[in-house]
């Protein structure tokens, strides 16, 4: 859709403005993948110190005329990258660090130039006339905001408002170089930005001698320097204004973290390295922004990126970054436990050009978290456990079930009720974004929810968001964009129908859990970084940032209100549940297991009625892929209890290692299903409980500190659980300023035995905690992680 809407635009314009785009798109390609690779290192070398090379920007000098007879002509330009980087919060780029020719700088914030001409008496009000054009995009127009046009005047205050305008003034003269300091709007578009520089004598005889000059200008073009610029969470002007210092650290700064996945109440806590400091990243964020359509204009609204960026990263519409896939088989590209971070996958896409194979929700978050925290747009994984997919818009999830309690399946040529395609995912992780929402009305800024997953169609485009916490809060579904779904991810209702000839609509409810769904939202809390997956130190449970406590009235109150406001959600809330309940029933539910180890669940049923209840009831053990899916039956009981009154009964169903190893599906995750029907009463009970095969953790030992370039060794290891030999095994090794992400193959692993590794890193970069995120895969276990921290210190003087 969206191609096919560019493309009719792009035919609507004249042959000339479509040579002119298509050149210039051509020629941004082109520029950024020629610094990729020139930048980019070979993955097979030893790993080196980085070379920080001089930052002045390397165009030829011309020569002087102090005298001033000769027409004012522009020397040269120094762009000091690493200055303005470090006045701006941008040090950390390796685009900044690793090449000349690149500046990254913020929004709503002053910069500086060294302008050097081929004169020394320099007077900019009188005698020369000095412009710097600063330009975005195929087509920059001033009117627009993808153009600005400074002259230099010779004031040395700044008399414009940075909360719209750009400014420049003169910071200093030193004979034939003037310091330039230019104001940055905060209103200005992201991306890359280009610099054009005219000087010329200015017209002694004019009446207005900033405006008219003698001929000739000198321009100075400087080709090959890229001017990013990104969003301001410190400028209060910025519409992505960010108080909190912490929550800047955390959200903009920190290049590593982790997600949750798992299932509730015992998720784990996933490393994830962000990696948005990268020389690959920044220019693959520019380049999916022009992917994604968003005009060079519309990249001034956090709103309209943040909604880009939540399609562009997914390859359903515009061959974004990654392809999902859900089924287990990968042999065509990468499982997506198999990626420790953002980095390789976007330097694949450069590299290729095409989508990378493949992702899943987690994966999605983690490129979406490094592409907003390169941009300079706060941003924060959040893990939804037990998360709704809401097919129909009803802010239910609706289980139907036959008259004997299977599962009820599509029919073809029979009734199949609204909401037959909803599921609950053991887990799904989006993104919260930090922006004001001017589109809004006022209260409804702060955090807003983006999904790059695609679960289902917004606006024709497999795209979510940006939805405000505070409306999914406040059930206000009205309110843009996409408040309904993400209200039934966090909020909606499980309703659970069984087939019945005699309901209206051919079935009947039999139960509805009001809690089950959003157990719990979690997030990285700011500051924290624990090495172990199990830690809770540094997770924040951010559940009241999407609905009040449940069980409140306001919870209540909210969810019915929102109903109010959606067709399809009113009759889930209106249909009572009519059957006579007098039996009892707990399903005994599972606390952990650790892989190779054995299991037993239970179903205890009392009847707390005056006669005899006979009960049907059937207890199974299945594993499930984490979006709901099951994937093979592993064992099953049942049986027809009698109950007298006031007698309990039990149901017992042991499962060995030996029956669900073969089975499981990735992630580990388990579901028990116990299901019940009363004769004498109708009573229907279904009730569920999931887990997730416990996997062991990899120990990594390194160093607490070292020192800037020295190496590091680093010993790796776990016991293998299993009874059988682990092969085709690698590890994968990642960390910002430590090494770039590495495979490695491994020897096989014999049953029972531990498994160590060592290697040699060499820090490139200063820094506290800097985590090294390790993984390792076979053919027989899969996804163990373990991370260890290292502060990298510079050598003493």
């Amino acid at each position: 859709f969206t191609t096919f809407y560019w493309c009719s635009l792009f035919l609507t314009l004249s042959s000339t403005k479509q040579v002119l785009i298509m050149s210039w798109l051509d020629r941004l390609w082109d520029r950024i993948r020629i610094d990729f690779d020139s930048i980019r290192r070979d993955e097979e070398e030893t790993e080196t110190e980085v070379e920080f090379i001089d930052e002045t920007d390397g165009s030829n000098e011309v020569d002087g005329d102090p005298s001033g007879s000769s027409p004012p002509r522009i020397s040269s330009i120094s762009i000091l990258a690493k200055q303005n980087a470090a006045l701006m919060h941008c040090e950390s780029y390796e685009l900044v660090t690793r090449t000349r020719n690149t500046a990254v700088l913020r929004r709503g914030a002053g910069f500086n130039l060294e302008v050097k001409l081929n004169q020394e008496q320099l007077d900019f009000k009188r005698k020369q006339r000095l412009v710097l054009i600063f330009s975005i995009g195929a087509r920059p127009n001033v009117i627009r905001g993808t153009q600005e046009v400074l002259e230099v005047t010779g004031k040395q205050e700044f008399d414009r408002s940075p909360k719209e305008d750009w400014d420049i003034r003169v910071s200093s003269i030193d004979g034939d170089t003037v310091t330039l300091e230019i104001q940055i709007s905060a209103v200005a578009p992201i991306g890359v930005w280009r610099l054009k520089a005219q000087v010329s004598n200015r017209d002694p005889s004019s009446t207005h001698p900033d405006r008219r000059t003698t001929q000739p200008t000198h321009t100075h073009d400087l080709t090959g320097v890229s001017f990013y610029i990104i969003y301001n969470p410190w400028s209060k002007h910025d519409l992505v204004y960010l108080e909190d210092e912490e929550k800047r650290q955390e959200y903009v700064l920190a290049d590593v973290g982790k997600i949750w996945v798992g299932s509730y109440p015992r998720p784990r806590g996933r490393q994830w390295v962000f990696g948005q400091f990268d020389d690959a990243v920044l220019p693959a964020c520019v380049l999916l922004l022009e992917r994604s359509g968003l005009t060079a204009e519309n990249r001034a609204n956090p709103v309209l990126t943040s909604r880009a960026i939540s399609r562009i990263v997914n390859s359903n519409d515009d061959r974004g970054v990654v392809v999902g896939r859900w089924d287990g088989e990968y042999g065509d590209g990468t499982e997506p436990t198999g990626w420790t971070g953002s980095i390789k996958i976007l330097e694949e896409y450069m590299r290729r050009q095409r989508p990378v194979r493949y992702g899943q929700c987690w994966v999605f978050s983690g490129v979406v978290t490094t592409v907003c925290r390169a941009l300079g747009l706060p941003c924060r994984s959040v893990s939804n456990l037990n998360s709704a997919h809401d097919t129909n818009i009803s802010l239910t999830i609706d289980e139907y079930f036959d008259k004997d309690g299977e599962d009820y399946s599509f029919n073809p040529d029979g009734n199949n009720p609204s909401g037959l395609g909803d599921s609950i995912w053991n887990f799904h992780v989006w993104n919260d974004v930090w922006m004001a929402r001017p589109d809004l009305p006022s209260g409804y800024g702060g955090w807003q929810a983006i999904d790059s997953t695609p679960q289902e169609k917004s606006g024709g485009l497999y795209q979510l968001g940006p939805a405000s916490l505070e409306a999914i809060r406040r059930g206000q579904v009205a309110l843009q964009y996409d408040v309904p779904f993400v209200l039934a991810e966090v909020n909606a209702d499980l309703i659970r129908w069984q087939q019945d000839p005699e309901a209206k609509g051919g079935f009947r409810k039999i139960s509805t859990h009001k809690s089950h769904i959003g157990r719990q939202l979690l997030t990285k809390r700011a500051g924290i970084l624990e090495s172990s997956t199990a830690s809770s130190d540094d997770r924040e449970d951010c559940t009241t940032d999407y609905k009040a406590p449940e069980g409140t009235d306001t919870e209540r109150v909210t969810l019915y209100a929102a109903a109010r406001h959606i067709r399809s959600a009113r009759h889930a809330f209106r249909f009572p549940s009519l059957a006579e309940m007098d039996v009892e029933f707990e399903l005994v539910k599972v606390d952990t297991v650790d892989i190779g180890d054995d299991y037993a669940v239970a179903v205890r049923m009392k009847n707390t009625s005056e006669s005899v209840r006979t009960v049907s009831l059937s207890l199974s053990s299945s594993s499930e892929y984490y979006t709901g899916v099951k994937g093979q039956t592993i064992r099953r009981a049942e049986g027809t209890f009698v109950l007298q009154p006031e007698h309990e009964e039990a149901l017992q169903l042991t499962v060995r290692y030996s029956d669900y190893i073969g089975r499981l599906v990735e992630h580990g995750m388990m579901k028990i299903l116990a299901i019940a029907n009363v004769k004498e009463t109708t009573q229907a009970w279904i009730e569920d409980d999931k887990f997730q095969i416990i996997k062991p953790n990899i120990t990594v030992e390194a160093p607490e500190r070292v020192v800037l370039g020295a190496a590091i060794v680093v010993h790796i290891s776990f016991q293998n659980p299993l009874e059988e030999r682990l092969t085709g095994a690698y590890i994968v090794v990642d960390g910002p300023g430590l090494t770039r992400p590495k495979r490695m193959q491994v020897a096989d692993v014999p049953a029972k035995a531990e498994f160590r590794h060592s290697l040699r890193l060499y820090s490139k970069r200063t820094g506290v905690k800097r985590a090294l995120v390790v993984t390792f895969a076979s053919s027989q276990l899969s996804d163990l992680m373990g991370s260890a921290n290292i502060t990298v210190t510079a050598p003493e003087a």
